[in-house]
């Protein structure tokens, strides 16, 4: 599956879906672990993009 071809609807059911799966065979300590874990990788794949498009416009 191809993140770029789904509408901004569909990913939010597709992230929505997953976290609902997970979640259930996950320990609360494992959850909060993951979605900490998950934040920070979101973070930094903004850093990185917030980048590329900056050296993108110069």
């Amino acid at each position: 599956m191809c993140l770029n071809s789904l509408s901004s609807s569909e990913l939010i059911a597709f992230s929505s879906s997953l976290a609902v799966t997970l979640g259930e065979k996950l320990s609360a300590e494992e959850a909060t672990i993951i979605a900490v874990f998950l934040t920070s990788l979101a973070d930094n794949f903004s850093i990185i993009a917030t980048k590329k498009a900056t050296m993108n416009s110069d």
